[in-house]
């Protein structure tokens, strides 16, 4: 093979090349030398530049804020079981807990369905109101006198949180160059874990302070209220522009994710450009078929690879949850309590200072490994855990969470003189790290499985699965645990995981590197 048809194909490969018949002559006219081309393969496949980076940072705040909210709760807590005598709301009954805790799923869940309809008038616009939503409820909690009005703050926070989580992977997605977007999506899911670590700092300073929960929930609005700002700087998706006609505007911001200065722009950066939106234009006339709400559900549950990528989609949103990570992280400190560790809460830092960590981590290890195979390696690691930890509570005198109230069982030894704490305390850990490994990022990049003219609401469906399965998990874990005990309960996460990785095996696809056209065309075969 010549070296021209190596640069072209290392051009498709990159998503820079979809080229109809028909524009081949107009593309002739603007290709310069094989020098051009090669140089103009190496940016697409270069590091981003600091504006990009800047981009899905701002656009990453609505992550942590998802993030604040599963952590806070589990401090929280430990206060609103046991109040001070002054307190206006009484001391939360299991049940209680279970529904403060879980209520914002059941809102996330409706909001993360509204998504879709509400991103089609902007990707921007869908982020700015899930943060005004969000500090409204931040707020709405803080001053709650009343258990009725805890639950209602937590529902509205949850309608922030559930639209933040559709549309921003959504937005990252249609930003990120293909080679880059598995990279700048696990960016994201950075931002949830970093929202986890505020989130039992705050609870740790505050441990002590009578009502400290109150400036828990409060201080939760100020990433919201920064982030309003900075979406001023922030641009539009490339791919919505262009699918409501602002092309100049799209091929604009097309350059400045990939460095090219418009106005001294070679004839490969010209060709890359032209490439680039004509891809898009593709996608957009697929959409503009379906104008009516009704089309896109027939084209999402007609076409076999649009099918094929809710299933995977909205398969891996479930399993991320019901594998019981969100129990640890919401109920963290109840557990760590019941262990009788002298500060649980400063104990549920260390387990989110390592899911931050393993994200990190991922953040190198998917371009190099692949999403798919590293699925495949970290589920194992994830059962083999929570079978230690239940091994751990096996033999600890008292293995049952009744709620927040018993911080201190009376048959619990003392951690410093326990194997057995610590062995569960290990395990959840090394849980943690092969669960931020894998499961914890991928299903997160789910909006490049879906074409453009369904992208929202398959998105907004899978998402749902997500927050759906998260009730189930907030609502039910400590039920789990004090009828079935938490051996039982941890053996059931592992299983699981196991019939996860079965569905993983079959069915996951390995996408990377690919562009968005080319994964449609492998999910239709």
């Amino acid at each position: 093979m010549s070296d021209g048809s190596i640069e072209m194909s290392t051009l498709h490969r990159e998503g820079l090349a979809p080229i109809l018949e028909d524009d081949a002559r107009d593309d002739d006219a603007l290709l310069g030398s094989e020098n051009d081309l090669e140089e103009a393969s190496k940016l697409v496949r270069g590091e981003p530049g600091i504006w990009v980076w800047l981009l899905v940072v701002s656009a990453g705040i609505s992550g942590l804020l998802f993030g604040y909210d599963t952590a806070i709760i589990s401090s929280a807590l430990l206060q609103l079981a046991n109040p001070p005598e002054s307190s206006p709301i009484p001391a939360l009954t299991v049940a209680e807990q279970s529904l403060v805790t879980s209520i914002t799923s059941i809102s996330a869940l409706i909001s993360s369905l509204c998504s879709g309809p509400i991103s089609e008038y902007g990707r921007k616009k869908a982020i700015l109101a899930a943060a005004i939503v969000f500090i409204l409820g931040a707020v709405s909690q803080s001053v709650a006198g009343s258990v009725q009005g805890l639950i209602v703050g937590r529902f509205i926070v949850g309608l922030g949180v559930g639209a933040g989580s559709a549309v921003v992977p959504m937005y990252i997605t249609e930003l990120s160059p293909a080679h880059l977007r598995s990279r700048l999506n696990t960016l994201n899911t950075v931002f949830i874990t970093l929202g986890q670590i505020v989130a039992y700092l705050i609870g740790y300073w505050y441990s002590h302070t009578p009502f400290g929960w109150r400036p828990m929930f409060l201080l939760g609005g100020v990433p919201a209220a920064i982030q309003i700002g900075l979406l001023f700087f922030l641009p539009e998706s490339p791919r919505w522009l262009i699918q409501h006609g602002y092309v100049e505007q799209a091929t604009s911001v097309l350059a400045r994710i990939y460095g090219i200065k418009q106005e001294a722009s070679n004839a490969a950066d010209k060709r890359m450009l032209s490439h680039l939106v004509r891809s898009i234009e593709r996608g957009v006339r697929s959409e503009n078929e379906l104008t009516s709400t009704s089309a896109k559900w027939r084209s999402l549950f007609g076409k076999r690879g649009n099918k094929r990528a809710l299933l995977i989609s909205g398969g891996l949103q479930g399993f991320q949850q019901l594998c019981g990570f969100n129990a640890l992280m919401y109920f963290s400190s109840l557990i760590y309590a019941m262990l009788n560790f002298k500060n649980p809460t400063l104990t549920s830092l260390s387990v989110a200072a390592t899911n931050f960590t393993f994200t990190l981590i991922s953040l190198i290890l998917i371009p190099k490994v692949g999403k798919r195979r590293l699925l495949l390696y970290s589920v194992p690691m994830m059962a083999l855990g929570l079978l230690t930890a239940a091994y751990g509570f096996s033999h600890l005198p008292s293995h049952e969470i009744t709620g927040a109230s018993k911080t201190e069982p009376p048959n619990t030894t003392d951690p410093s003189s326990s194997f057995y704490a610590y062995v569960i305390l290990f395990s959840t850990t090394f849980y943690v790290a092969s669960y931020a490994s894998g499961i914890g990022n991928v299903p997160w990049q789910q909006a490049e499985f879906f074409p453009m003219s369904v992208r929202s609401l398959g998105t907004a469906i899978a998402t749902a699965c997500n927050w759906s399965s998260n009730f189930i998990i907030g609502e039910t874990f400590l039920g789990l645990m004090e009828r079935m005990g938490a051996v039982t309960t941890f053996v059931l996460f592992a299983v699981i995981c196991i019939i996860g990785w079965v569905g993983i095996y079959l069915g996951y696809p390995d996408t990377e590197g690919m562009n968005l056209e080319e994964i449609e065309a492998l999910l239709s075969r």
